[in-house]
């Protein structure tokens, strides 16, 4: 009997704290909804209708962005520059690599010769 009761005072106690969790959430979330102050939809449309909310756009022709635009154009331009100079670069040296290994293959294919000439008097 006594484990009855306490199994039954348990769930009166976990109910207890799970409906006062709950209500305090769902307060919390009904102050936050009022604080958000939702509009209907077609309030939003006329509002976004006033002159107000277009005074805030800025060109992009306006000049207070023109020095900020044209030093990224001059790094840019400059780091362009410097990657095609190392890219060209890279091309000669292979370029170069080639003709040294086409001369290594004539010398390879000459020696080749001999050998198959040598071997060929025996």
């Amino acid at each position: 009997m006594k484990k009855v009761l306490y199994v039954v005072g348990a769930g009166l106690v976990v109910g207890a704290v799970a409906a006062t969790f709950y209500f305090w959430n769902n307060k919390r979330k009904k102050a936050s909804e009022k604080a958000c102050e939702y509009k209907d939809i077609n309030d939003m449309v006329t509002e976004e209708k006033d002159a107000s909310s277009t005074d805030g756009i800025i060109t992009q022709d306006e000049p207070v962005y023109e020095d900020a635009k044209s030093s990224a154009i001059g790094s840019m331009y400059s780091r362009h520059e410097g990657a095609a100079n190392v890219m060209s670069d890279s091309v000669d040296a292979i370029h170069e690599n080639i003709k040294v290994s086409e001369r290594t293959n004539d010398e390879i294919d000459d020696i080749s010769a001999e050998l198959d000439r040598m071997m060929s008097e025996d």
